[in-house]
């Protein structure tokens, strides 16, 4: 296994303290500042934007909040010290986005008349670690079903989605431009709509768009069985299941644990690297990979790290690396400061540098990527509810290999011991919390998962392997392994 680089703790916090306390004098402008009133929420105003719809053939009559009882918009890192902002709309989604968007799109004799239905409206800021400092992405993305009015109702037009992530952020007022520009390319989409095929879809009333669930177009890689081998160059050659084949893929394994608070969190996994190049042989950028596929599993990019995805029906989770807790981070550098300096007198000993401070940074958590929009989450955080839902996860030796029994443990406690042939039934009723399996001790090799709630999911033990003694199988060929277990055993 190949060594990896640890980040140092201390030059991190340094050189964020150092940022904090040279921007300290312009704190009581930027506390007066109307973008940005510190520890209030952020409110979208989007009276100074402007949309542009060329071939539009309809107008947005209504907009419906679709999001299940959802208030907040997202959160965002707020004001000069970067506090936690819940974004919001001051008056309300649906009473805003009507208002503007009538303004943007004034009705016309030939058009139609819709409802715009959210479904999901979501604005953050991802942080993550670059260096000896932080780097910072802002996103946004939208998914919505339009629907046209007729006399006897509301049918069902089409869906439209979509993204956008921007490195850095310049400003509150970036959020703004974004949510505009994600509502424009989205009114672009519905613009090429088949209103004569929406015309035969059955009505609905105005009071049923919000619970309504039409069924939009899956994407080829939720209808594969498997995906197919090859590298992802963007999220679209994912769903459309069409990686580029010819692309050469070397794939390296580094170290868990790059904070001293989350290194037992990530004890005994095995994590990957790759470095692609084209058929030519001109190497590739990290950047411009998305994933890739070895024909049994998909793996997504986050940061430097590829993560194994896993299938939920109608998306896809995978456990990665929780983003930076900001709000950690300005704690430990608010002691670091009033310690006066960064000489290391005192209170600024080792604990301030040991990675406690740094909250939840780094520990791995569960993500949702929604193929709608492409973009990932995590599945648990401020203002999501729990998902109450059971995982049932087989784990499997198949014939031959070592006869001693190996130990297997959930989470850290034995649960059984598996010899040659046998299986296990786990169940995992944490949706949205990743699963710990590690084999012989609680730091032998491990594996983290995200199980799937909507069918079994099957893992492999090999204990003689070279790299890891896991396998993540896919559910037809491990259901089929088991079942000639079972059959072997009952001879």
């Amino acid at each position: 296994m190949a060594p990896s680089r640890l980040l140092s703790c201390s030059a991190l916090v340094a050189r964020f303290v150092l940022t904090v306390l040279l921007a300290g004098g312009t704190r009581h402008l930027a506390a007066q500042s109307p973008l940005s009133p510190q520890g209030k929420p952020f409110y979208l105003d989007l009276s100074a934007e402007g949309i542009s719809t060329p071939k539009r053939l309809f107008y947005v009559e209504k907009v419906i909040d679709g999001r299940g009882g959802q208030t907040a918009i997202g959160l965002i890192n707020h004001g000069l010290n970067n506090k936690p902002a819940a974004v919001l709309f001051r008056n309300g989604l649906e009473p805003e986005l009507t208002a503007w968007l009538q303004q943007q799109m004034p009705p016309r004799p030939t058009d139609h008349p819709v409802a715009l239905c959210v479904r999901q409206l979501r604005v953050g800021e991802a942080i993550t670690l670059k260096g000896l400092g932080t780097k910072a992405m802002a996103t946004a993305d939208l998914v919505a079903d339009v629907y046209e009015r007729q006399p006897d109702g509301y049918h069902f037009v089409c869906n439209v989605a979509d993204r956008i992530s921007t490195r850095g952020v310049n400003a509150d007022y970036d959020h703004i431009r974004h949510l505009a520009s994600l509502l424009e390319r989205c009114l672009a989409q519905a613009s090429a709509a088949n209103w004569e095929a929406a015309a035969r879809r059955p009505a609905r009333t105005l009071a049923q768009l919000p619970i309504d669930r039409p069924q939009a177009g899956r994407p080829a890689i939720v209808r594969a069985v498997a995906p197919r081998a090859g590298v992802y160059f963007t999220v679209e050659d994912f769903l459309a299941n069409r990686p580029d084949t010819t692309a050469v893929l070397q794939l390296d394994t580094v170290r868990a644990g790059s904070f001293s608070n989350t290194a037992a969190d990530w004890e005994g996994t095995l994590l990957l690297k790759a470095q692609v190049r084209t058929a030519g042989g001109d190497r590739v950028n990290k950047n411009n990979v998305w994933g890739f596929s070895d024909g049994r599993q998909a793996y997504m990019r986050q940061v430097n790290l590829y993560r194994p995805l896993t299938r939920q029906a109608e998306f896809f989770t995978f456990v990665g690396a929780a983003p930076v807790d900001v709000d950690a981070m300005n704690q430990q550098a608010k002691r670091f400061a009033e310690n006066q300096g960064f000489g290391g007198g005192g209170a600024l000993g080792g604990a301030l540098f040991s990675g406690a401070g740094l909250g939840t940074t780094g520990q791995p958590v569960v993500y949702g990527l929604d193929w709608r929009t492409g973009l990932a989450s995590p599945m648990l955080g401020p203002g999501l509810p729990p998902r109450h839902d059971t995982a049932f996860v087989y784990v499997y030796r198949p014939l031959g290999g070592p006869r001693e029994a190996q130990r297997l443990l959930l989470n850290d406690h034995e649960v059984g011991q598996l010899q040659p042939g046998q299986y296990l039934e786990l169940m995992w009723p944490h949706f949205g919390r990743p699963m710990r399996l590690s084999v012989g001790t609680p730091g032998g090799p491990t594996v983290l998962l995200a199980p799937s709630t909507t069918a079994a999911n099957y893992v492999r033990l090999v204990p003689n392997a070279p790299l890891s003694p896991w396998q993540w199988m896919p559910a037809r060929q491990g259901e089929a392994e088991v079942d000639a277990l079972e059959k072997q055993r009952a001879r």
